[in-house]
């Protein structure tokens, strides 16, 4: 989910600011059961960033490159018929490329704009009189309904929200939600190689996600820990501050496979529409060409096979 906040010049004073992109893992998800679960999550995000820049890149190169994750590329970002190109993956490239230089983690550091910091909590928050939450780590009044964080301490729709804090000086923030955390953690647990128990957790969040009438499909339950932190940092300042296409409707947002492929036909006049500035499409097919690098088929309807041995 992409929070818009106001941009502003700062000075960065002082001399123990983290040399270079990277990202740090908050004290608040070395607790709970999380330790484990999130820096693997954040780690994953990044090896599929890092796999669909090759992807991108090869295709606008016209390289040699497996046609299925080449389909995937045409499917996620382009027009039918229209062949990979410069002008409507430059950007993605760079985004892509700046997000993965941040892949080195940098828990000893103090974090600096070009920093991505991962939040499991919500504790840094404190209420004010007027019903705002004053941020401590960045010291920063966040106004009623300018952040998720009301709905991060329930359940769906959010379960993770991005924050580029007002002062640029600081670091980009990944919220995810403790409510979706537990719920992935209990999920882990009762693995989900159980061919059963996979159908039920995929009816089930299938079920509770088409009351905000988004419709999944198989692509988007793999791995969805992974996935939505892949989406958020597409959102930071260091992944390109990426949008969420129809962010103010929950029937036109374009969020999930089938809504990124409609996307991808859309006109090529407008920049701001196109799907390599969409943060979901560009999770959805880092998403997909990882499944598909693990020997699985991904179908254009988001159905996902795994290939015969």
């Amino acid at each position: 989910m992409k929070l818009y906040s106001l941009s502003s010049v700062c000075a960065i004073i002082g001399s123990v600011w983290a040399k270079g992109p990277g990202w740090k893992l908050d004290d608040s998800c070395k607790a709970n059961g999380w330790q484990d679960m999130v820096p693997t999550a954040v780690e994953s995000a990044f090896s599929m960033a890092s796999d669909e820049l090759d992807a991108v890149t090869r295709s606008i190169n016209k390289a040699e490159t497996n046609e299925d994750i080449g389909n995937v590329i045409k499917w996620m970002f382009m027009k039918d018929g229209e062949e990979p190109n410069e002008e409507r993956l430059g950007t993605l490239k760079t985004n892509l490329q700046n997000l993965v230089s941040a892949k080195t983690r940098k828990d000893n550091e103090t974090p600096d704009r070009k920093t991505i910091v991962v939040y499991c909590s919500l504790d840094r928050f404190e209420k004010t009189d007027s019903g705002a939450y004053y941020d401590k780590d960045i010291k920063e009044t966040i106004k009623k309904g300018q952040s998720a964080f009301d709905h991060c301490k329930r359940k769906l729709p959010v379960v993770a929200y991005t924050w580029n804090p007002t002062d640029r000086s600081y670091p980009s923030q990944i919220q995810l939600c403790p409510w979706f955390l537990n719920w992935q953690k209990s999920v882990q647990s009762k693995a989900l190689l159980d061919a059963r128990f996979k159908g039920n957790f995929y009816r089930a969040v299938a079920k509770g996600m088409s009351i905000h009438r988004t419709f999944f499909t198989p692509i988007d339950m793999l791995s969805l820990l992974d996935k939505v932190i892949l989406h958020e940092m597409q959102h930071t300042i260091i992944g390109g501050s990426a949008m969420d296409v129809d962010m103010h409707s929950l029937k036109l947002i374009k969020y999930g496979w089938k809504r990124c492929l409609g996307l991808a036909q859309e006109g090529d006049t407008d920049r701001y529409r196109q799907s390599q500035l969409n943060a979901d499409t560009i999770a959805v097919a880092g998403n997909a060409i990882r499944y598909i690098k693990k020997n699985s088929i991904v179908k254009k309807n988001g159905e996902v096979v795994k290939k015969a041995s």
